[in-house]
This record gives C-alpha cells, structure tokens and sequence, in this order.
C-alpha cells in the first residue's frame, strides 16, 4: 500500500468523523429548544371532573329574564301610548300552534308586578295608575288574542279545504282522462314483431271515409298494416271489409326480418304518417309497448340471427349414380310433393315441414327428373317456421335414411361425412335450445308472427 493511499483513507475517516459529530451537535440543540418552548399544562383537562358552575348559569338566566321584563315593561308603559290600533297590526304567528297567549301575558305581567320593590314609603297615590294600568293591559292583551286565535283558525281551516276538498276531484278528472276499454291487438300483430299505435276517434266514420282522410299513411308507401275495429269488437284489414260505424283504428309496421332492422328514417316517417293522421282524423293516438323503438327493432333482428338456422342432411350417392325417376317415385311415395320452386315439399295441415332439392340447387321438374342423374338430394328445416321442430327433424332423418338405402347412397353432414346417431343426437339439442330461445321471447316457432318475421 502506497503513502498516497493510506493518507486518502485517513482523510476518509476524518470526513465521516466529522460528519457524524457535526450531526450529533445539531439532534442536541433542536432538543434543547424544543424543551424549552413546550409548556406543562397545570391540570390535565381529561383527567380532571368536569365541573359546571350551576350559580354563575343561574345567575345568568336570572339576569336574562329580567332583562325581558324591563322591555315588556317599557312596551306597555303609558310613555309609549298604547292604543287599540296598535293590536290591529298583523301579527306573525305559526299557523300549526293554536295555543292562546293571553294567560302567558298575563302571567308575564303578574310576575313584573311581584318583582317591583315595595315599601312603606311608596306613597298610595302612585299604585292606582299601576292599577289601573295592569287592568288596561289585560283587556287590551285579551282583545289581541281573541282576534290573533280567530285569524289562526281561519287560516287552519283554509289550509285543511284547500288539502282535503279539491283531492277527490283532480282523481276523478284523471281516471275520466285514462278511462278506456281494454287495448285488444289484432290478432296478426305482435307486440314484440311490430310497433303498432291505436287511434281512438271522436266519431264514428266508415272505411271510405278513413281511407279518403289518412292518404299520408297510405301515400308513403311503407311495409305497414291498417286495422278497423267493427262494432263486434273484432279487427279487420281496412281494405278487406266496408264496415260502418267503427271508433278505433290500428296501424301497424314490422320491426325486422330476414334483410334486417327496419330503417330509422322508414320508422320515423311511419311516426310521423301516423301522428298526422291522428290530428286529421281529430284522434288520440296511443303507441303500444315501452322503451325506444329503434332499440327493439335492433334487439329484434340479433334475436332473429341467433335463431335463424337452416338444418341440412345429405343424401350423396355412393359409386352408383342416383337416377332422377327413381328419386321422384321414392319422394311422392314418402307424401312429398313436387311444387313450382322447384322443389319437393312435405307438408302438414297446409305447412310445409321440410324440402327436398338437388344438391347444387338445380329446380327439379318433372321433364328433368326422367332424364337426369343425381349427385345427391339435400333435405331442408326452416326451424322458426316448424311448430316442433324435433318432431319434424326426427320425421325427416326417417325419410331421408328410407332414401339413402333404397338408392343406395349414404347420409351425410354439409361436411359430407357420414350422419350417424351421435352427429344426429347433437343436432336435436341444438333444437332444443333453439326452440326454448323461441319461447321465452314469446315468439311461438310457426306462428303467423314467426313466419312474418322469417319470412
């Protein structure tokens, strides 16, 4: 170790020697000082009883109610000339006490009386104006009251009129207002399909004259629906009937379908149209359903993506080719008809179940059929169209497996693998599912609203 390296270390230990001696001296004297300033309190206010001198308050209050009775004392003294007309000043009061003030003053007086030195040698000549004076009062004083407690009770009783009386009439006035017989919708309509508004009219007026005085509603050229109800509380399509003598109409405009949400301009001319009509017509127009419409209509149409599936299978020939007679005769035998789309239908009480077409979607007709080879048929379900959609899927997995061995071909998935019980098993739970989202909206798969809508 060199000379310059040993005096730097010493010169370290120095520094840091005289820093924490520099410090030390510092923490001294902030102490000192700090005991210097502080100050010892000469009783602990938190250990000490707490003690309420009760004479100096009495002695306070005493000196306050004297000085109250000197004022009172000056205000009904004669210097001041009291009169009547003093007392016929409106006096401030709480309309809810009713309490009479008369023995309060008197007392008060009373208590100013006792409280006046007497001696011997107060002459008797001054205690008559006294006298005479405390009489004066007391009769003014009750004048005062008498009046002061009938002002009060007019005012309550004006008070408990104006609460009580006109109540029973305002709730009269508004159940005449709101009064109507209960709302009946048209049955094609549906409350969470359409917005629909009912106009209630003054008169009755026929359908010539309801289509001659709503032309803004039949002029704008909407998707809409126009209903009158006939005397026996039944609706109809307006231009369906010439009924006579109807009192409400319906106006009705679908909030979605399959090419989506109804656009917010069509729905505020619909308003609109319908608004007009109503001041034409001298009508109250009455919207049914809640919240904002454009957010139902929205709400509506991603109800309808969610539930819109098309369930296929496949019929897809298997090295022999599937001749188009042959496939014809197995259709008509299975009560499937051939229909001008092109297509094989089965229906059921005049609702088509499920079809039945080529599978690249060439039209089938009866010339093509007896000529042609197959590559495969495709069977199709519509599920919001189908009241049962499991019932029918099960009807058409049955058809189509008849099919599949009579030509000899295979059943299979939009995959083209082979349709067996665990792939067929899955989609009736899918069905399931879809069916319940169907039911709790309160839109019946099959319904007239449902096949509106899907349409």
């Amino acid at each position: 170790m060199s000379d310059l390296q040993v005096a730097l270390i010493f010169l370290g230990g120095l520094i840091i020697a005289a820093v924490v001696i520099y410090n030390w001296v510092q923490e001294r004297k902030l102490r000192n000082e700090v005991a210097s300033e502080f100050i010892v309190p000469q009783k602990d206010v938190l250990a000490d009883d707490f003690h309420i001198d009760a004479d100096a308050f009495m002695i306070d209050k005493e000196l306050a109610e004297v000085t109250e009775k000197a004022k009172l004392f000056e205000h009904t003294s004669p210097a001041n000339n009291a009169t009547d007309k003093d007392f016929d000043k409106p006096a401030t009061h709480n309309t809810f006490e009713t309490k009479p003030i008369a023995s309060e003053s008197a007392s008060t007086l009373t208590e100013l009386e006792n409280a006046q030195p007497q001696t011997s040698e107060t002459p008797q000549s001054t205690s008559a104006p006294y006298a005479d004076l405390a009489e004066v009062q007391d009769e003014v004083l009750d004048d005062a009251s008498q009046e002061i407690n009938q002002e009060i009770n007019a005012e309550i009783n004006d008070e408990q009129t104006i609460e009580v009386q006109p109540e029973p009439i305002v709730q009269a006035a508004l159940y005449d207002k709101t009064r109507h017989t209960p709302v009946t919708l048209p049955d094609t309509t549906h409350s969470q399909v359409d917005v629909t508004a009912i106009l209630y009219l003054t008169k009755p007026i026929t359908s010539s004259e309801l289509s001659m005085r709503i032309s803004s509603i039949a002029g704008i050229g909407l998707p809409m629906r126009l209903y009158i109800l006939d005397n026996h509380e039944k609706w109809h399509l307006a231009s369906d009937t010439q009924a006579h003598d109807f009192k409400q109409v319906a106006c009705s405009l679908q909030l979605a379908d399959r090419g989506g949400p109804v656009a917010k301009n069509v729905l505020n001319k619909f308003q609109f149209a319908v608004e007009d009509a109503g001041s034409e017509l001298n009508a109250h127009v009455e919207w049914q359903g809640s919240g904002d419409v454009m957010q139902r209509a929205i709400e509506l149409d991603q109800f309808c993506i969610e539930v819109d599936q098309l369930i296929s299978v496949h019929v897809a020939e298997n090295g022999a080719a599937i001749h188009g007679t042959k496939f014809k005769g197995l259709a008509e035998a299975s009560g499937m008809t051939l229909k001008e789309d092109g297509k094989f239908h089965f229906y059921a009480n005049d609702m088509v179940l499920f079809t039945a077409t080529d599978v690249n979607n060439v039209p089938f007709t009866a010339e093509s059929l007896r000529s042609s080879v197959l590559k495969g048929v495709t069977f199709q379900i519509e599920i919001p169209k189908v009241v049962n959609c499991e019932q029918v899927f099960n009807q058409m997995i049955m058809i189509a497996q008849k099919m599949a061995s009579s030509l000899n071909a295979n059943l299979v998935d939009d995959n083209q693998k082979p349709l067996g019980d665990i792939q067929i098993e899955k989609i009736r739970q899918q069905l399931k599912v879809i069916h319940a989202t169907m039911v709790a909206r309160g839109i019946m798969p099959g319904s007239p609203a449902s096949m509106r809508l899907f349409s």
